[in-house]
């Protein structure tokens, strides 16, 4: 990930946009797993205007490299200037009939997959199905719709909005000890309620939690294993 030399003013957005998004529909049925998903469009109609909200602009660029993958790089772009930016690609399926009508449909995958990333949005079942044993130790201590509602998290994430920022700064940097640091300074009670999936919102999206979640990351700031 590429990002520009300061992001505090972007992550401060992103922490609002997230808590603003709602999953999407799931309006298209994929066979062969027999489940639904969420399409491009629908990603499209639940981010937008919330990253519009927060003053966050998206831009998504296709491009072909030297061994005929499909790429896209997606960049999300503050009011203030800041900005980050992901690529992820991937190879068409040699053994299509149509090259053309593989390729688009590649890119609307990428950019669906790269954008729901970004915003922190589920598209559908099969991905929480496949990481269901990694999940499972994250969500022990998730907090329940019922006792923290949508505006009571919000208000909490602005208590805390300081510390999220450096915590999510200092990952995207590599900066651990930052990150932990910064985490640790929250009580306990404080960090469980923070926990929430991103399924409902949560400040901090699935590779963040894992981060955390992580021996380096106690060991960061503890010294040893805690």
């Amino acid at each position: 990930m590429k990002m520009s030399e300061q992001i505090n003013e972007l992550a401060t957005a992103l922490v609002v946009a997230q808590g603003l998004i709602q999953n999407p529909t799931k309006s298209v049925k994929n066979d062969f797993f027999k489940s639904k998903y969420a399409d491009l469009a629908g990603v499209i109609d639940v981010v937008r205007p919330a990253f519009t909200e927060a003053g966050i602009a998206v831009i998504q660029a296709p491009s072909t490299g030297a061994d005929g993958e499909i790429a896209v790089t997606t960049t999300l772009v503050h009011t203030s200037g800041q900005w980050m930016s992901d690529q992820v690609s991937m190879a068409i399926d040699p053994s299509a009939k149509n090259p053309a009508q593989a390729a688009g449909s590649l890119i609307t995958y990428l950019r669906r997959y790269s954008l729901s990333a970004f915003a922190n949005v589920a598209q559908n079942d099969d991905d929480g199905n496949s990481l269901a044993g990694n999940v499972k130790a994250v969500e022990q201590k998730p907090v329940d719709n019922s006792v923290l509602d949508i505006d009571a998290y919000k208000e909490l994430c602005a208590k805390h909005q300081d510390t999220i920022i450096a915590v999510k700064a200092g990952i995207a940097n590599d900066d651990l000890s930052s990150a932990s640091e910064a985490w640790y300074e929250l009580t306990k009670d404080e960090q469980e309620q923070l926990w929430r999936a991103q399924s409902k919102g949560g400040c901090f999206t699935t590779n963040e939690q894992k981060t955390i979640k992580t021996s380096e990351f106690r060991i960061s700031h503890y010294g040893v294993e805690a």
